[in-house]
């Protein structure tokens, strides 16, 4: 669908009409009954509605006004909880930010509740097109949409409070996670964006390494792994023109309209070893992927199983624990024959497996023990600081705090 289509659909009463009637309906059988309406464009229709019930979790507020989306921007935009967070992360209270890749616009939505002005800048003429619209929808005042380059529209002005950058990972077949393999290009413009700003924030692949970040971008001060309700959605860089050694690294995890952090401390106790302990913890995977696992069990007193499995186990309950928290059923030395005789006698067919620090891959353990994925059954097969093997067999209790 062209943005004219997108919105011209949406701004016709009957049609406006119809895609509400029909906006939890199978979207490809709606497609099929093109010939029955023959007054709608009902292929262009059905694949907005398909959007529509993929946006009513990712983008609620874009959902219930109807906005105008894409399947390219709606794909690589921010969802509204973690462009929210972002912007309190950021601290876009009164700045003036140019965001040299706008996008469908989600974030200039979320900035704009608290910054004096944005400047949204894309060189795509339909997403912007549509990024136009969704402002007049919300009605939003303070953020322009230019179709222009942003790079070029930095080297013409003077200075601005934040530069914002989220560059396009979908230029090739593939989507890159490679600074380098994305447009426009930060990394060789990087020092004309933080001449002409005092901050430069540029959201990175979620499966970005941090220590290949750290080495191509010298200018890093800050990094904030980003995760919703545990599930890693992306890496937040901040540069600065003064190169630092130590760069600060948090982990962050969203869960409704709480924001929590964790970042490395010095003034924590040296970390304990355990095998054994009522309760199983799999930390949030921001906190792993941050590198912070061993910390995150200091500060919370847990004994880790090892340094490289990232579990912790404990006798004592953790309120508040970033991340999945399992009651211990059972552990067994791991001993396939063992572990065969276990499952039939307890008559697990299904469950879910994870594999840390273990020599054989959770998808070869399934096919080993002829399992089937899922139930309510978690089985963690891991390698001790004793270098022992263990397979842990928990439930994952949703009443625990």
């Amino acid at each position: 669908m062209q943005n004219n289509t997108i919105i011209n659909l949406l701004r016709n009463d009957e049609i406006s009409k119809f895609i509400g009637l029909h906006i939890n309906d199978d979207a490809k059988m709606l497609a099929f009954d093109a010939k029955k309406n023959k007054d709608i464009d009902l292929k262009s229709v059905a694949s907005l509605i398909s959007l529509y019930q993929k946006a009513k979790k990712k983008l609620p507020e874009h959902y219930n006004v109807k906005a105008a989306l894409n399947k390219k921007g709606f794909e690589q935009c921010t969802s509204e909880m973690v462009a929210i967070a972002k912007s309190k992360i950021i601290n876009t209270a009164n700045k003036n930010i140019i965001n040299i890749t706008g996008g469908l616009g989600v974030d200039d939505w979320a900035f704009s509740k608290n910054a004096n002005q944005i400047i949204s800048c894309d060189i795509d003429e339909e997403v912007n097109s549509l990024a136009k619209y969704n402002l007049e929808l919300f009605e939003i005042k303070n953020v322009k949409r230019l179709l222009t380059d942003g790079i070029e529209y930095i080297d013409n002005i003077e200075k601005t409070d934040i530069i914002y950058a989220d560059p396009d990972r979908r230029t090739t077949f593939n989507k890159a996670f490679r600074l380098e393999d994305c447009k426009p290009d930060v990394l060789n413009n990087i020092n004309i964006l933080l001449k002409k700003s005092d901050e430069l924030w540029i959201k990175v692949s979620p499966i970005a390494d941090i220590s290949y970040l750290i080495r191509k971008v010298p200018q890093i001060c800050k990094i904030y792994v980003i995760a919703l309700y545990g599930e890693i959605k992306e890496i937040l860089i901040c540069c600065s023109k003064k190169i630092i050694k130590n760069h600060k690294i948090t982990a962050i995890n969203i869960e409704d309209d709480n924001i929590y952090e964790f970042s490395e401390s010095e003034d924590l106790c040296m970390p304990t070893y355990n095998n054994d302990g009522k309760y199983l913890y799999d930390p949030c995977k921001s906190i792993s992927k941050a590198s912070l696992a061993i910390n995150y069990a200091r500060r919370l007193q847990l004994n880790l199983i090892s340094d490289k499995s990232n579990l912790y186990i404990s006798d004592s309950l953790v309120e508040n624990f970033q991340g999945k928290k399992f009651e211990i059923i059972s552990k067994q030395l791991y001993k396939p024959d063992l572990i065969k005789k276990y499952l039939r006698a307890n008559k697990i067919s299904m469950a879910n497996i994870t594999s840390r620090n273990f020599f054989e891959k959770a998808e070869d353990l399934w096919k080993r023990y002829k399992l089937k994925t899922g139930g309510n059954d978690f089985l963690y097969f891991t390698t001790d600081y004793e270098n022992l093997k263990w397979m842990y067999h928990c439930k994952l209790n949703s009443y625990l705090p």
